[in-house]
């Protein structure tokens, strides 16, 4: 536990003047009375105090409570992904330049997107989890999320560039046809007039459906007819998700209207009307609206933009976070391999060819996956630590979990689809096995840790963002620094030994780290001491009550007694040195708590 260790100075110097201090022990040429003898020098004031402090009583503390240490960055788990996603993943990091997560989280909703409404995983009687994802990847400018983030959509935008393409042209002859309707129609309403006869009217050709798998529209009025549509779901992808976000009910009365909600439903695979100001039909009604949704934005936007009202909603709680630290570019010559390209293409094909089941009224539905029993108990031992973690959460972290615990199935469900397809076989792929769903726990518990980083991160202010980036540039150091390693270090910090020490005091009073001694150089010199933080790899310990970390031999404080000195400018110049010297050697001796200036 730590510990205080009170010396009162007074009980072994009699001539100290009352309320007098160290100060006042080392301006006096016979010490105040210090048991020292005739001969005694400065050197020996310091050894003596050193014996009288290690011999004062000690004072025991109740050990202050810990809150849990700030989460750390955590590389994602590529490892658990399937091939030929797991190389491609690994190979565009590192010719973009770019954290691994701006790949995979991007591939994971693409990949979901493909898989669309054709398949949903029973995880029991009534719970049906969809392949749907919302991700965010996070970053300011010139973090390469973009370049990342068009790489992933290449091909998605690639088919639907085609798929355009085919329905303009199914388009052009529709034209025809309707031509020919219309002549077709003039002729049998002559020949009625003229005959008085009852023969059916000529059929009107149906308009060609354009087939949509990606769109950048984000007001529901548009979605809903295009949804309607096509009823496998759709990709939401925006390199700037803010537009999302803030269109949210932008051309409802008073600003308050249903998108939201909408894109809630949408997030589960459910059903949704929609009444239109404009267009026909006014009202439009979809069964299974599947949204997934992916697109970057800079932090400061997102936390502007995810405000009172979507956290409330449960909206930001859907979202899976990638905000990877800031890392200086590097040029390389790495490069993708258009065959890891093309794989990609191919596997996003595959899925995109998966067909939903139809009943007996003529209903699409979503062919059913199961779990084997081994998946089941890989899912019920996650489900358990999973909600056993909820327990102590409150506010945002809370509805975070709330929507993560699902997260994992339907990750398991996109990694055991991609792993299907890429072996050419999706089609028959109706039993996820364990190593799937291992896959989608190991992915969600990176997305919950990443949820804690990034929600600490985002609601920082200036202070407190600088102190995480002194921390961070500790532990560069390997969690040990000096004085003087500060000053020569950080630019906020350089050229000011006394700045640096002083923030070295505050982190050490907030419970980040405590001094250690270091022992004198081969050429002696004052003792010096070192900065270590509490654990360089699990970030700081903040104490309930930081005064409590501190190693503190209090005196009282007064002004100096008056002595007579026979020099009295060298005296007074060699006794603040000598004070400085003996303050170091009085907390090195108290050490044996966290060892910290008063």
């Amino acid at each position: 536990m730590p510990t205080i260790r009170i010396l009162n100075l007074a009980d072994h110097a009699p001539t100290l003047p009352s309320g007098g201090d160290v100060a006042d022990i080392l301006a006096d040429e016979n010490f105040c009375g210090l048991p020292l003898g005739d001969a005694a020098e400065l050197a020996d004031v310091g050894q003596l105090i050193e014996r009288l402090a290690d011999a004062a009583p000690v004072i025991e503390t109740p050990t202050p409570e810990a809150i849990e240490p700030a989460a750390e960055w955590r590389p994602f788990p590529v490892e658990v992904l399937p091939e030929p996603w797991r190389s491609f993943v690994i190979a565009a990091a590192k010719a973009i330049g770019c954290d691994a997560s701006y790949v995979a989280l991007p591939l994971l909703v693409v990949l979901a997107a493909a898989i669309g409404n054709t398949r949903r995983m029973q995880l029991k009687r009534g719970w049906y989890v969809p392949a749907i994802l919302w991700g965010v990847i996070v970053g300011e400018s010139g973090t390469a999320k973009t370049p990342a983030f068009r790489l992933v959509l290449k091909p998605v935008r690639e088919r639907q560039r085609k798929a355009l393409e085919r329905h303009a042209e199914a388009m052009r002859l529709h034209g025809g046809l309707l031509q020919v309707f219309e002549a077709n129609q003039k002729a049998w309403q002559a020949q009625q007039r003229k005959a008085g006869e009852h023969e059916p009217p000529p059929e009107k050709p149906a308009e060609p459906i354009s087939e949509r798998c990606i769109v950048s529209d984000t007001t529901v009025e548009a979605l809903a007819p295009i949804l309607l549509a096509n009823p496998r779901g759709l990709l939401l992808a925006r390199d700037e998700l803010n537009g999302w976000l803030g269109s949210f009910d932008r051309y409802a009365s008073g600003g308050k209207g249903a998108d939201s909600a909408h894109y809630l439903s949408m997030y589960g695979g459910e059903s949704i009307v929609v009444d239109r100001k404009k267009g026909e039909p006014k009202t439009i009604f979809v069964p299974h609206a599947a949204m997934s949704i992916i697109g970057g934005i800079q932090p400061g936007v997102l936390h502007r933009a995810l405000g009172q009202e979507h956290r409330e909603s449960g909206l930001a709680a859907r979202l899976l976070l990638a905000f990877p630290p800031r890392q200086p570019k590097r040029w390389t010559e790495a490069d993708i391999d258009p065959e890891a390209e093309a794989e990609i293409a191919e596997l996003l094909d595959r899925l995109f060819a998966l067909q939903p089941t139809e009943n007996d009224t003529g209903e699409l539905l979503p062919a059913i996956v199961k779990l084997t029993p081994e998946a089941k108990a890989v899912w019920l031992d996650y489900h358990a630590r999973h909600n056993a973690e909820q327990v102590e959460l409150a506010g945002e972290l809370s509805a975070a979990w709330s929507k993560l615990e699902e997260a994992a199935a339907r990750l398991a469900l996109v990694c055991y689809l991609a792993k299907w397809a890429a072996a050419g076989d999706a089609a028959t792929a109706t039993t996820l096995d364990a190593e799937s769903m291992t896959a989608g726990v190991t992915l969600a518990e990176w997305f919950k840790h990443e949820a804690k980083r990034a929600y600490g991160l985002l609601g920082e202010d200036d202070g407190q963002r600088e102190r995480r980036e002194l921390l961070a540039w500790i532990r560069s150091k390997g969690g040990r620094v000096t004085v003087r390693d500060l000053a020569h270090g950080p630019r906020p910090y350089r050229g000011d030994t006394e700045g640096a020490e002083q923030t070295l005091r505050e982190l050490v009073k907030a419970g980040y780290g405590q001094w250690e001694p270091l022992p004198a150089g081969p050429r002696g010199g004052k003792p010096s001491r070192v900065f270590v933080l509490k654990s360089a790899d699990a970030g700081p310990v903040t104490y309930a009550n930081p005064e409590e970390n501190e190693v503190m031999v209090p005196v009282p404080v007064v002004p100096r007694g008056k002595c007579e000195l026979e020099n009295e400018a060298t005296r007074e110049s060699n006794s603040h040195a000598a004070e400085s010297d003996i303050n170091a050697m009085l907390f090195d001796a108290a050490e044996e708590n966290e060892g910290a200036y008063p």
